[in-house]
């Protein structure tokens, strides 16, 4: 049963006059385990919550609740029980927590002892609050499509060339340098929309520094808007069935799209197609038309600058070599690459 069609039942139970316990009436996330975590309804507000029955000394201390806008994180007794959970506040953030609450009895319900079961639970509150403090409305026009640019290449790339583990690489939601990270190399994605001459925007002078790197190679895709394109929530859908055998990447994919404000929720907004006109790689190394650290005069930084895509063309690579250099064990790009 799905945890929205839970809560109407609660709610229809309230409005029959169900008494419920203490003031409570609950239901069991995943009746299947033994998790006693549960979905609640406050009989006095008719507030929704989700409440996890721990013993006394696995209760969270209240120091380390979470703040969260439209959530206030709560601890109470029902029937002699110490319990701890969130309640929903504001009925406009009800999609927000009905997320929220398909998150939690993912992540705590298969958990075995109480204590991890309560680090669990405040793990993804906390994680959560991040999400909130930054927006609940879902995703402005640029962050959309930036997103869907790094999910093509996830799709169109990543997992041909490198299986369902390659996920692990993507910290895009995270504020990283780098939108994708591994051992032997980085990629940063750009998504443009521009016509000729295309320019991305680079946001930081860390962003194209190579000092720390094995391999650096910017990513640009040029789209265009289209009716009939593929669109963001159809693209998640699309990578979530590419990694539905593999739980560990489906995982890391789930908490990266909420990372980076996507939650399902929100998919009737996202109604923009997208088809690629392009996609390039380009070598990031040597002579490179880039600002970065130790180039910059002392007292300057947090630099934000556009690139015009033609003067990258020296730098270009094909999708082979960025396989080649990104594989396990592969030498240093840098060396391999003939023209700087």
């Amino acid at each position: 049963m799905l945890i929205e069609e839970i809560w109407h039942l609660l709610e229809t139970d309230a409005a029959a006059g169900g008494k419920g316990s203490g003031g409570w009436l609950m239901r069991l996330a995943k009746p299947a385990a033994t998790c006693p975590l549960f979905l609640a309804l406050e009989l006095s507000s008719r507030r929704r919550a989700i409440l996890l029955r721990l013993p006394p000394n696995s209760l969270p201390s209240r120091r380390l609740w979470p703040r969260s806008r439209g959530l206030e994180s709560i601890a109470l007794s029902i029937a002699g029980e110490p319990h701890f959970g969130v309640r929903l506040k504001e009925s406009r953030y009800a999609d927000v927590f009905t997320a929220l609450t398909e998150d939690l009895v993912r992540r705590v319900t298969d958990t075995a002892s109480p204590a991890a079961q309560a680090r669990a639970f405040l793990g993804q509150l906390t994680r959560w609050q991040k999400f909130l403090s930054a927006s609940s409305d879902g995703l402005g026009d640029e962050a959309q499509r930036g997103l869907w640019g790094e999910l093509h290449l996830i799709h169109s790339f990543l997992l041909p060339a490198f299986g369902t583990a390659s996920v692990h690489s993507w910290k895009g939601g995270e504020r990283a340098h780098q939108d994708f990270q591994m051992t032997t190399g980085a990629i940063e994605v750009k998504t443009t929309l521009a016509k000729q001459p295309q320019v991305v925007r680079i946001t930081s002078e860390r962003q194209l520094d190579t000092s720390t790197l094995p391999a650096l190679f910017l990513n640009v895709t040029a789209v265009g808007l289209r009716a009939g394109g593929e669109t963001l929530p159809g693209l998640v859908a699309l990578v979530r069935k590419e990694l539905s055998a593999d739980s560990s990447a489906s995982e890391q994919f789930e908490d990266e799209l909420l990372e980076a404000g996507y939650l399902d929720a929100h998919s009737g907004r996202y109604d923009s197609g997208y088809a690629v006109r392009s996609m390039s790689f380009f070598l990031v190394a040597g002579g490179f038309p880039r600002l970065v650290e130790a180039s910059m005069p002392v007292g300057t930084g947090d630099a934000n600058y556009a690139l015009t895509v033609s003067a990258c063309e020296p730098y270009r690579v094909g999708n082979a070599e960025v396989v080649a250099a990104l594989s396990p064990h592969a030498p240093p790009a840098t060396r391999r690459r003939k023209r700087v």
